[in-house]
C-alpha cells in the first residue's frame, strides 16, 4: 500500500563483473574486516520521536472499554465453536503445506487443492447477507428504506409548508410549492457514515412561509437558522404539530441514509457476529483470490468448474464473498480493486471509483484506529525492505538488523549495566513494548528511574507518561505533571505536549484550555508530533481559538512529516471532507492507505518474508520473543507468497518486491514468470512507485532477449528537449511524444503532501515497439526525479534501445544523472559511465568509425539468434534506426539494429584497430587493476602500521596513489560503455 515519503535510496542499475570487482576491492581495502561500533546510543526514545508521545488527543480522554456479552444459545455456540476450531486447525495445515512451513513439508498445490474444498464450504452471499444485513442484497434493500425515508420527509416539510401558507393567504399553495424538494441527503466523499443535510427553503420564503423552513432546520439541529426579524415570535400551534413530524421523518431519514451508505461498502454501524466457522473459510477465499490475481495458482489446482469458466471472475467474487463474511483482509483488497479499477467486472468496466474505495476504507481506517488505540500501537513502523535496493548494496542490512539485531540489544544491555542513561532508556523503552526483549513495564519503570535520576529528559518524560497511564504504578497526575516539568525546564519538546495533555483533560489540576494551547504550541514550534497534532485538533475544532480548518490541516501535515501515527487518518478525512482545503478524492484514498499501511503490521510480516527468503535461523510460527527457532533452508516460495498476499491489499513496496523475485525466476519457475513479473510490477507504480518503472524495464529487455530480439524502430532523434532536463529530468522529452503528462513529474505544492494520480501511466502507450517500451519505462523512472532511471535511460541512448543511438545525449544525461543522485551509491556508478562514454566519443571523433565497428550488430538473417554477444555475420545489416556507419557521435544511426543490446563483437586479425579479442581486454584491464589494488592495499597498512618503517612512509609518492585511482575510475568508466552495462 501506499507509504509517506521516504528517501529515495534506490540503487542504480547492476554494473558488469569488471565494476564489481572494482567495487569489492575498493570495499575489502578500505573497510577491511572488522566493523566499528558507534560508542553513543544515537536514538532518543521519548515517545515522540521513537514510539509515539503521550497519545492523548484533545478530543479524547480515555478509550473505549469492550464488555463481555452472553448469548442466550450457548450449547449452539459451543458447538459453532467447536466447527469453527476444527476448520482453523484445517486452515492452518493447509498454509503451513502451502507456505508457512519450511520446504521440506511443501505441498503447494495439494494445498490449493485443500483451499479450494475448504472455500467450497462457503455459505451463498444470500446466506451472508441474511445474517449479516449488508452487502449487495443488504445495501439495496437499506438504500429502499432510505429512498423511501427521505420521501416521507419531503413529504412532511411540505405538508407544514402548505400549511402554513394555506393559513397565511387563505387559498392553496402554488404548484411549485406542492413539488420541492426542499431536503437533499448526500454522502460526503471519504466518511463512511456521513451525510450532509441541505434545505431549500428560497421558494418558501418568497411564499411568505420561510419561518417554517428555518423552524424545521432548527428542530433538526442546522447551524445558521436563527429566526430572521420578520418571523412570527410563535409558530402556530397546528404548523407547530407538522413541523414536530418533519423533525421525526427528517431524523428517520438521516439514519436511514447513513445505514446505506454504510451498507454500500461493506460495512454496518452494528457489529453483527458472525458464526464462527466463516473466519477460516473467509481467508481461505481471500489466500486463493490473492494468489490467483499474482498467477500463482497452477493450472491443476483449479477445480474443473472454475477453470473452464473464468478464474479472474472467480477471483473477484470470491474476494467480495470473503469481505462480506468478515476478512478485513478481504476488505482492504476489495477497496483497491475498486480504486484502481483492478481485477475483474464490474471493477474493470467501471474503472477508477475513487467515492466509492474512499467511503470503504474510511470504515477500514476508523477499525483498524480503535485497534491501535486498544493495543497501543503508536510506533511509526520501519520502512520496509526492499529487494532491489539490497541487491544493489552489498552493505545493505535490514533496518530490523540495525535497530533490534542481537549485537544491538547486547551493546545496549551492556552499556546500561555501566550506567550509561541513553542505554538505559533504550532498554527500559524495549522493556516497555515488548520490542526485542520480554515485556515488562515493571523493569521499563526502574530502567526509566535509574537513567532520569542520571538527568535524561528523556526518561523523566516517559516515566511521567507511565504515571499518567497507570502503567505498572498507581495513576497519579501529580507525579505525572512532576516529571514533565522536569524534562519540559531542559526544553524538551514532547514534554510540553505531556503537560497540554493534563491541561485538557483537567488532571491534576483544573481544566485550562489556553495553558494546554500554550503547551501546545511551545512543542509544535519544537517539532514535536504530538503537540502538532493536538493543537489541529483545537484549531480544527475552534477550542480556545477561532475555528480554522486550514490551519489545522497544516498542522496535521506537519505532524504528519514528524511521524504522528493519526496524522494520515485526519488527513484523509480533510481532504474527503473538504475540511479546510478544496475535497480531492484522491488525496483522501492515499492518506487512508497509509495508515491502514502503517497500522496494520505490513512492514513486519515484509520482514518475515525477507528472512524466510534467506532462510538461516528464523522463528517458527509467528515471529514473537521467545519462540524457538530452526535453521530454515532459503525458501523463495514462501517469501514471494507473503508478498502477494500485501500485494492484494495495496501494498506497494510488497508488490515490488513480488515482482522482483517473479523477475529474477525466484520461487516461481513457469515460462510466464516475466510476464507475472511485468503484471506485479505494473501494479506497484500505479500505486506511486516510480523506482519500478526501472524494473520493469529490465523486465521487458529480459523477455526481449529470451525471445531473440524483436524487430521495432528506435524513435524520433529530435524529439528530446534538452533544455528541459534540468527542469524535471526528461519530462520534457516525454511529453514531446505523449508518453506522460508533465505534470506528473512534480510533488504536490504546498503543505507537503505529495501528488496523488489515479490515472498514472503505467502501461506504454499502444503502437510501441517492444524497444520504445524499455524506454518508455526507464524515461519515467528519469521524469520522476530518479537517477538509476536515468542512468538506465542514458544506457538505452548508449545502445540504441528504442531510441536513437545519441552518444551526446547518454553523456548529458548521465551528467545530470550524477547531479540528481541522493547519495554517492547513485553517484559513483554514474560517474564511472559518463567518464566512459566521453572516452568513446573522445575516441570516436578522432578516428571515426572504430566505436561503430566496435558496436557492430549481430547478424538479423533468419534463423540467426538476434542480439548474441559475439556473432558477426560480415553482412551488412540493415539499420532501423536510421543513419549508418561512420559519422560523428551525434548520429542518430550509430550502433545496433533496433531490438538488439549492442556488443563488441569478436574480433579477427584483420582488424586493424582492435588486434585483441573482448575477453582478452577485460581481462588485461582485470589484472591491472588487481596490481593497483595491492600497491593501494600495502599502501594503507604502511600508512597505518606504527611498526612500519616510517622512512619508507614520509617517501611515498601520495600523488602516485591519486594516480591510480585515477586510472581505475577512468578504466570501470570505459568498461561500463564498451562491455555493456
Amino acid at each position: 500500500m501506499a507509504s509517506r515519503p521516504r528517501p529515495r535510496g534506490g540503487r542504480t542499475r547492476a554494473l558488469p563483473r569488471l565494476v564489481a570487482v572494482v567495487a569489492a576491492l575498493a570495499a575489502i581495502s578500505i573497510v577491511g574486516s572488522v566493523r566499528a561500533e558507534d560508542p553513543e546510543v544515537a536514538a532518543a526514545l521519548g515517545f515522540g520521536g521513537d514510539g509515539g508521545a503521550v497519545d492523548a488527543s484533545p478530543v479524547r480522554e480515555e478509550y473505549p472499554i469492550a464488555t463481555d456479552q452472553t448469548d442466550d444459545a450457548a450449547d449452539d455456540d459451543g458447538e459453532e465453536a467447536d466447527d469453527g476450531e476444527e476448520l482453523r486447525r484445517r486452515l492452518d495445515e493447509l498454509e503451513r503445506l502451502l507456505y508457512l512451513g519450511g520446504v521440506e513439508h511443501r505441498d503447494a498445490e495439494g494445498a490449493l487443492v485443500g483451499m479450494f474444498e475448504l472455500a467450497s464450504e462457503a455459505p451463498s452471499m444470500e446466506e451472508v447477507i441474511e445474517v449479516t444485513g449488508r452487502g449487495v442484497g443488504g445495501a439495496e434493500r437499506l438504500a429502499a428504506d432510505a429512498r423511501r425515508d427521505l420521501d416521507a420527509a419531503r413529504d412532511a416539510i411540505r405538508s407544514a409548508v402548505r400549511l402554513a401558507y394555506d393559513d397565511f393567504n387563505g387559498r392553496a399553495a402554488a404548484d411549485e410549492l406542492e413539488t420541492h424538494a426542499y431536503l437533499t441527503l448526500d454522502r460526503v466523499p471519504g466518511v463512511a457514515s456521513g451525510v450532509k443535510i441541505a434545505f431549500d427553503f428560497e421558494r418558501a420564503d418568497r411564499a411568505g412561509v420561510g419561518y417554517v423552513g428555518r423552524a424545521i432546520a432548527r428542530a433538526v439541529g442546522v447551524p445558521g437558522s436563527d429566526p430572521r426579524p420578520n418571523d412570527p415570535t410563535e409558530v402556530p400551534a397546528n404548523v407547530a404539530a407538522r413541523v414536530a413530524d418533519a423533525e421525526r421523518l427528517i431524523t428517520d431519514a438521516v439514519r436511514s441514509a447513513m445505514n446505506a451508505h454504510e451498507a454500500a461498502v461493506d460495512v454496518s454501524s452494528v457489529s453483527v457476529a458472525t458464526p464462527a466457522r466463516w473466519a477460516p473459510i473467509a481467508h481461505a477465499l481471500f489466500v486463493l483470490a490473492a494468489m490467483a490475481e499474482a498467477g500463482l495458482v497452477p493450472p491443476g489446482a483449479w477445480p474443473v468448474a472454475v477453470r473452464d469458466a473464468s478464474p479472474s471472475r472467480w477471483s473477484r467474487d470470491a474476494l467480495a464473498l470473503a469481505a462480506e463474511m468478515g476478512s478485513r483482509e478481504a476488505s482492504i483488497a476489495s477497496a483497491d480493486r475498486v480504486l484502481f479499477g483492478r481485477g475483474a467486472p464490474p471493477e474493470t468496466e467501471k474503472g477508477v471509483d475513487c467515492d466509492g474505495a474512499a467511503a470503504r476504507l474510511a470504515k477500514i481506517a476508523d477499525d483498524v484506529a480503535g485497534d491501535a488505540e486498544s493495543a497501543g500501537d503508536f510506533a511509526l513502523p520501519r520502512e520496509p525492505g526492499r529487494l532491489r535496493d539490497r541487491e544493489r548494496d552489498a552493505g545493505w542490512v535490514s533496518a530490523r538488523e540495525i535497530e533490534d539485531g542481537d549485537e544491538q540489544i547486547l551493546m545496549e544491555e551492556d552499556m546500561a549495566a555501566r550506567g550509561v542513561p541513553e542505554a538505559q532508556r533504550h532498554v527500559g523503552y524495549r522493556r516497555l513494548l515488548g520490542r526485542g526483549m520480554e515485556r515488562d513495564e515493571a523493569a521499563a519503570l526502574r530502567e526509566f528511574e535509574a537513567a532520569a535520576n542520571r538527568g535524561d529528559e528523556l526518561a523523566q518524560f516517559n516515566l511521567g507518561y507511565m504515571h499518567m497511564r497507570g502503567m505498572s504504578v498507581p495513576r497519579n497526575f501529580t507525579e505525572a505533571k512532576r516529571r514533565f516539568e522536569a524534562a519540559a525546564a531542559k526544553d524538551l519538546p514532547a514534554a510540553h505536549n505531556g503537560l497540554g495533555v493534563l491541561a485538557f483533560n483537567g488532571h491534576g489540576g483544573e481544566k485550562n484550555l489556553t495553558a494546554a494551547r500554550e503547551h501546545f504550541e511551545r512543542g509544535a514550534a519544537r517539532g514535536d508530533p504530538d503537540s502538532q497534532f493536538n493543537l489541529a485538533s483545537m484549531h480544527a475544532q475552534g477550542l480556545d481559538v477561532p475555528k480554522n480548518e486550514t490551519r489545522a490541516l497544516e498542522l496535521y501535515a506537519g505532524a504528519n512529516e514528524a511521524g504522528h501515527w493519526r496524522a494520515p487518518l485526519a488527513i484523509a478525512v480533510a481532504h474527503g471532507t473538504g475540511a479546510g482545503t478544496e475535497p480531492d478524492c484522491a488525496v483522501a484514498a492515499h492518506y487512508f492507505r497509509v495508515f491502514i499501511d502503517e497500522r496494520s503490521g505490513w512492514t513486519s510480516e515484509q520482514e518475515d518474508a525477507m528472512g524466510v527468503l534467506d532462510g538461516g535461523d528464523v522463528r517458527a510460527g509467528e515471529v514473537d520473543v521467545g519462540e524457538s527457532t530452526t535453521n530454515a533452508s532459503p525458501d523463495p516460495w514462501g517469501a514471494l507468497v507473503r508478498y502477494a498476499l500485501l500485494a492484494e491489499q495495496g501494498c506497494e513496496s510488497a508488490a515490488a518486491n513480488a515482482g522482483w523475485l517473479l523477475a529474477k525466476r525466484a520461487g516461481y519457475d513457469r515460462d510466464d514468470h516475466v510476464a507475472r513479473a511485468i503484471a506485479m510490477l505494473e501494479r506497484s507504480v500505479r500505486m506511486g512507485n516510480h523506482e519500478s518503472h526501472v524494473d520493469l524495464g529490465n523486465a521487458r529487455w529480459d523477455r526481449l532477449r529470451a525471445e531473440g530480439g524483436v524487430a521495432g524502430k528506435s524513435g524520433d532523434p529530435s524529439g528530446f528537449e534538452c533544455e528541459r532536463c534540468g527542469e524535471f529530468g526528461d519530462a520534457g522529452w516525454l511529453a514531446s511524444r505523449g508518453w506522460v503528462d508533465a505534470e506528473d513529474a512534480h510533488d504536490k505544492e504546498g503543505l507537503g503532501l505529495r501528488r496523488v494520480r489515479l490515472d498514472r501511466v503505467v502501461v506504454p502507450p499502444a503502437g510501441l515497439s517492444p524497444e520504445e517500451e524499455i524506454a518508455f519505462h526507464y524515461a519515467e523512472a528519469s521524469a520522476a526525479g530518479f537517477a538509476e532511471g536515468t542512468v538506465a535511460l542514458a544506457w538505452a541512448h548508449a545502445h540504441g534501445v528504442g531510441v536513437p543511438r545519441n552518444l551526446s545525449m547518454a553523456s548529458h544525461m548521465l551528467s545530470h544523472a550524477m547531479h540528481n543522485a541522493v547519495d554517492d551509491e547513485e553517484a559513483i556508478p554514474a560517474f564511472f559511465a559518463w567518464v566512459g562514454v566521453g572516452a568513446l566519443r573522445v575516441v570516436d571523433r578522432f578516428v571515426p568509425g572504430v566505436v561503430s565497428r566496435w558496436y557492430a550488430p549481430g547478424s538479423t538473417m533468419p534463423g540467426v539468434a538476434r542480439g548474441e554477444r559475439g556473432r558477426d555475420s560480415g553482412r551488412a545489416a540493415g539499420h532501423r534506426g536510421g543513419g549508418g556507419h561512420g559519422g560523428g557521435d551525434d548520429a542518430p544511426g550509430i550502433g545496433a539494429g533496433a531490438g538488439e543490446k549492442p556488443v563488441p563483437p569478436r574480433v579477427g586479425s584483420r582488424d586493424p584497430w582492435h588486434p585483441l579479442s573482448r575477453r582478452g581486454v577485460e581481462n588485461c584491464i582485470l589484472l591491472a587493476l588487481a596490481a593497483a589494488w595491492g600497491i593501494v592495499a600495502y599502501a594503507r597498512r604502511a600508512l597505518n602500521d606504527p611498526g612500519f618503517d616510517q622512512n619508507i612512509v614520509d617517501q611515498m609518492p601520495v600523488g602516485a596513489l591519486a594516480g591510480v585511482g585515477a586510472a581505475i575510475a577512468v578504466a570501470a568508466g570505459v568498461s561500463v560503455a564498451v562491455f555493456g552495462g
